[in-house]
């Protein structure tokens, strides 16, 4: 009768008789051997777990990292065989439902779709993969979250009519590179006219906007200009001969109507200045999404450039993953 043997943590044991395994040197390969001293087996003691848990380890250390596939020791095909079906692995949830104070929200083109991110000034909450941004996908990243008390957004016309329609009560904060990227884009580099120059100069100050008493104080100096030059943004051209159906008139100068309306509905709405009420907490800029998160994936894209584009979102998914609270 064989001795009933109580396992013990830290030993292995034979699968045919469950008796415990004592070292027996080592195979030709130079793995060790185990021998069993009731039935005289003598094996490698494998671990399909560990092993399968150690080739998903190297391939998110190569998928994460900078090297290539020729700088890992092995042929590229071997590589490529043993991690093939890593790429199936689905990335676990980031979605716990806590209800956070302010969330940043962005979307990166990847692989032919686009990523709609949302993410707090710590770590990213919940992403979700769409065909274009638009308000109809926008919402559905807004349905996995809880509503935050601040959105801090690009000024993409998808999240804002998100927004509005799934979290009213939600304040919007637009980033303030993006603003003055419009503005630029209108009133260009070198502006020609008094009134562009003007506010190009103003606008170089709406970083250094902190406090309430400073926003007071930028908003007053905007109006001047406003005021100052309304004779000038108002000024019409009338068609000479207007052609059947076509324009009639136009403002004479556009673009810098343009810019001075868009400041003047930033600031009423109060999207310009929302996080004067909290500016250790409130963010003035997505940069904390930009620059962490999205230059991230780029760089990573560009380490692994030539991957399909599956694989591509892939890449993305474990790298969101990574920076998740519970990564």
């Amino acid at each position: 009768m064989v001795k009933r043997t109580i396992k013990k943590r830290g030993f292995r044991y034979c699968k045919t008789c469950k008796n415990k395994l004592w070292k027996n040197g080592f195979s030709e390969n130079g793995r060790q051997l185990w021998k069993c001293s009731i039935c005289h087996s003598n094996r490698v003691h494998k671990r399909p777990d560990l092993a399968r848990q150690f080739v998903f380890q190297s391939f998110l250390s190569w998928l994460l990292g900078k090297l290539s596939q020729a700088e890992l020791g092995c042929s590229q095909r071997t590589f490529r065989d043993r991690v093939a079906w890593c790429w199936d692995v689905p990335v676990p949830s980031v979605i716990t439902g806590e209800v956070h104070e302010v969330i940043i929200f962005d979307g990166i083109h990847v692989g032919g779709l686009v990523c709609l991110i949302a993410r707090t000034k710590n770590y990213v909450i919940a992403w979700v993969w769409v065909e274009r941004e638009n308000s109809q996908n926008w919402a559905q990243l807004l349905a996995l979250i809880p509503a935050s008390a601040y959105a801090a957004t690009d000024g993409q016309r998808g999240i804002l009519k998100a927004l509005a329609i799934c979290w009213p009560q939600t304040a919007v904060q637009r980033c303030h590179f993006h603003v003055q990227a419009n503005i630029r884009s209108k009133l260009t580099l070198h502006p020609q006219t008094g009134p562009a120059q003007d506010l190009a100069r103003l606008l170089r100050y709406l970083h250094f906007v902190r406090t309430t008493k400073q926003r007071d104080t930028w908003v007053a100096s905007f109006n001047k200009l406003d005021a100052k030059y309304a004779d000038h943004l108002k000024a019409r051209t009338i068609a000479q001969n207007p052609k059947t159906g076509g324009r009639k008139w136009w403002y004479t100068h556009g673009r810098d109507r343009s810019a001075f309306r868009q400041v003047d509905r930033l600031i009423r709405n109060g999207s310009l200045f929302c996080y004067t009420a909290n500016p250790r907490q409130i963010p003035n800029t997505t940069n904390k999404l930009e620059g962490a998160t999205n230059s991230l994936i780029r760089r990573q894209l560009g380490y692994h450039r030539g991957l399909p584009k599956a694989h591509q979102q892939v890449l993305t998914n474990w790298l969101l993953y990574c920076q998740s609270e519970g990564a």
